[in-house]
């Protein structure tokens, strides 16, 4: 029976209790219901119960013990209820019980832990809620538990650990949780952890790395984790990582580099961070590594450059790297890298034209780029090239015309650049053209007028531009053009 969304219900009717075959009932959102009639729990097959949304129900009567063949109970954003009947645990056929937003919800009753079957726990966003019962750990068939933001919750029982089924658990946005239990690593068949916003948690338990079967670990801004156990490398089966802005964080345990199937890795925001492994190299099923706003990063080791299945490189924000490795271009796989406001970059390697799969190239705010390599145009798979506000970029390679693939060109704010090459007009392929702030750009190349694909050319604030090529309407494409300021 579904009666989701009837906003006027206020009761059911007294003999319910009558339709004793209902599998399933659907009162979703029936946000005047205050309560339910005694005859409900008569109906002994009822198996699926959805409550959600129930905003004005207080509280459920002990009689909802008698549902013995329940399997799921959805009890999502009932905002009025305080606590379960101290029966509940009686429900034991139960699979799935959800009490997310129910942010009055202060505790659980002891005897919950006699839900032998349930396989899925949620009680994200129970604000109220300051701990779980001591004997938590005897919900072994648990597959899944969300408690994030459950942001007074201050500890997890010690028997947590007893979970031997649990495979997914969520606990990001857990504010005042310090620590895990000691032996958190018995958890064998966890695959996914999520401590994300845990910005209370200072230190992580060495059995952590006894979690053998996990994939997945979140725990970016955690903002007092200052180190990572030594031994962390033994997590084999690591496929996701997460560390962003974990503010805290000096180091990485040299031992990071046995994470042999690791393919995302993430480490922006982590100001602290001077260095990474020399061995860095070594995590060769890498395909993102983000390290945007490493403020401290000076260097990156040789060895990176053996990433081979590297696809996805953001630099951003790295202020004091200064060069790259000179064997950058053995990065082959590479598809997008960002050195946004990477201020104290000086030069590109020459190797750099090596990366033939690169399609995005955004070198934005590198204040101290001068110039870039000679053969600049061999980047043949280039879609997608920004050096706006490389302020001290004085002329571009004329190979950069060979760039055939070129869609998106972007020199905004290149104080110094006085010209463009003679042969511009060869990026065929080219649909957006960003000269604004140009200021010492005196001419156009005659060339320009074969950028036949050319739809958007901005050149506001080009102050020492004096006149057009005269068969500048040959750009029969072009939709946009900004002369703001311009002669």
């Amino acid at each position: 029976m579904i009666l989701s969304n009837c906003k006027a219900l206020k009761e059911l009717p007294k003999d319910i209790g009558k339709l004793l075959r209902l599998n399933e009932l659907d009162l979703a959102f029936c946000s005047s219901l205050k309560a339910l009639p005694d005859s409900m729990f008569q109906l002994k097959e009822l198996k699926h119960l959805d409550l959600s949304g129930c905003s004005q129900l207080g509280c459920l009567p002990h009689s909802i013990a008698d549902l013995s063949q329940l399997k799921t109970f959805q009890l999502y954003k009932c905002h009025k209820l305080e606590h379960l009947p101290l029966e509940f645990g009686k429900l034991h056929n139960l699979v799935q019980l959800n009490l997310s937003n129910c942010s009055k919800l202060g505790c659980l009753p002891d005897s919950i832990v006699d839900l032998s079957q349930l396989k899925t726990f949620q009680l994200s966003k129970c604000h109220k809620l300051q701990n779980l019962p001591m004997e938590f750990g005897k919900l072994q068939r648990l597959v899944e538990l969300d408690l994030s933001n459950c942001s007074q919750l201050g500890r997890l029982p010690d028997s947590i650990v007893d979970l031997s089924q649990l495979k997914t658990f969520q606990l990001w946005q857990c504010h005042k949780l310090k620590n895990l239990p000691m032996e958190f690593g018995k958890l064998q068949s966890l695959e996914e952890l999520d401590l994300s916003s845990c910005s209370q948690l200072g230190c992580l338990p060495d059995s952590i790395v006894d979690l053998s079967q996990l994939k997945t670990f979140r725990l970016s801004w955690c903002h007092k984790l200052a180190n990572l156990p030594m031994e962390f490398g033994k997590l084999q089966s690591l496929v996701k990582l997460d560390l962003s802005n974990c503010s805290q964080l000096g180091c990485l345990p040299n031992s990071i580099v046995d994470l042999s199937q690791l393919n995302t890795f993430r480490l922006s925001g982590c100001d602290k961070l001077e260095n990474l492994p020399l061995e860095f190299g070594k995590l060769h099923s890498l395909v993102q590594l983000d390290l945007f706003g490493c403020s401290k990063l000076r260097c990156l080791p040789d060895s990176i450059v053996d990433l081979s299945q590297l696809k996805k490189f953001p630099l951003l924000a790295c202020h004091k790297l200064e060069n790259l490795p000179m064997e950058f271009g053995k990065l082959q796989n590479l598809m997008k890298l960002d050195l946004f406001s990477c201020s104290k970059l000086k030069c590109l390697p020459n190797s750099i034209m090596d990366l033939s799969q690169l399609k995005t190239f955004r070198l934005f705010a590198c204040h101290k780029l001068e110039n870039l390599p000679m053969e600049f145009g061999k980047l043949q798979s280039l879609v997608e090239l920004d050096l706006s506000r490389c302020t001290q970029l004085g002329c571009l390679p004329d190979s950069i015309v060979d760039l055939s693939q070129l869609k998106a060109f972007r020199l905004s704010g290149c104080y110094k650049l006085e010209n463009l090459p003679v042969e511009f007009g060869k990026l065929q392929s080219l649909v957006e053209l960003d000269l604004s702030g140009c200021s010492q750009l005196e001419c156009l190349p005659d060339s320009i007028m074969d950028l036949t694909q050319l739809k958007t050319f901005e050149l506001f604030e080009c102050d020492k531009l004096e006149n057009l090529p005269m068969e500048f309407g040959k750009l029969q494409s072009l939709v946009e053009l900004n002369l703001s300021r311009c002669f």
